[in-house]
């Protein structure tokens, strides 16, 4: 994608747990490993990380490869389009986040919604819950291709 040969671990996952792609780097002992998360966001205001799976994940890294690509889709379209192949780029946004950052950043929201008094006084529990992070911090990962470009040219 964008100019970066990368494979799919589809028939890999027992050595691969928790990545999507596998990226070659200019060492050819090395490889870079891709986490890709999809969803929508709630509005422009907001970028979708990923579904929270339960409380230990205020203490726990969530994500385990090199990178993270958060892939926000469009709802309207999301919702109305035929699967049928035909849902181009122009209705996703990409956030390429090196993973402690993207750790970081999903353990923030988590705690703020975690911290987030519910109406009836009681505790937020977090299995199944969206979390989102703003877009104004998520901004310098917006199509940051870059960032994995660079680390692949510099594993050698």
């Amino acid at each position: 994608m964008y100019g970066i040969p990368a494979y799919n671990t589809a028939g890999l996952r027992a050595n691969f747990a928790g990545s999507d792609l596998i990226v070659d780097t200019a060492d050819p002992t090395k490889k870079l490993l891709i986490q890709v998360k999809t969803g929508y966001s709630p509005s422009g205001e907001w970028v979708y990380m990923t579904q929270c799976s339960g409380e230990h994940e205020l203490t726990e890294d969530k994500f385990v490869s090199d990178f993270v690509v958060f892939v926000n889709l469009d709802r309207k379209v999301g919702n109305t389009h035929e699967h049928n192949g035909e849902l181009d780029f122009q209705h996703l946004t990409f956030y390429v986040v090196p993973r402690a950052e993207a750790n970081r950043l999903y353990r923030a929201a988590v705690k703020r919604d975690y911290d987030r008094p519910l109406k009836n006084g009681g505790v937020r529990k977090l299995g199944n819950m969206a979390v989102n992070v703003s877009a104004s911090e998520m901004s310098p990962y917006k199509d940051a291709w870059k960032i994995i470009r660079g680390a692949v040219t510099s594993e050698a």
